[in-house]
């Protein structure tokens, strides 16, 4: 199974989608904001999917993606907001832009149906990329 990577400033709503991630076989990697996800991402080649949410201390989303799009590992993103967001919107289209493969983007909050159908979206697209890296 893939490596989920959660970027939220949001510990409580992190620790859910954890728990939900690893009931259903994931390995998940908690992140408090967009600095440390860059840094675990640089750290592994192992294909990986990142739920980044666009408002965060430190690096926000958009920030994020200038770090990460040289990546040399499969990699699937999806952005997670409070609300509509004009800066969601623009980071789907910078991440697009620079060839990242970026699904729908994420709502709070979360159902966990919806998530667990979510984990099995990006797991199927995961192996698809991995496939094609290989």
């Amino acid at each position: 199974m893939p490596h989920l990577y959660i970027a939220d400033d949001n510990l409580d709503f992190s620790e859910y989608l954890e728990t939900v991630a690893t009931r259903e076989g994931w390995t998940v990697s908690l992140c408090a904001n967009g600095a440390e996800l860059v840094a675990s991402l640089k750290s592994g080649t192992d294909p990986a999917f990142a739920l980044v949410d666009i408002n965060m201390p430190e690096m926000n989303g958009i920030e994020v993606i200038d770090e990460i799009t040289e990546l040399n590992r499969p990699l699937r993103v999806r952005f997670i907001t409070g609300g509509s967001d004009s800066t969601l919107l623009a980071a789907k289209m910078i991440a697009s832009a620079r060839s990242l493969s970026v699904g729908r983007s994420v709502f709070k909050p979360v159902s966990k149906d919806n998530f667990v159908k979510l984990l099995v979206e990006e797991a199927e697209e995961l192996s698809k990329l991995a496939d094609a890296s290989s």
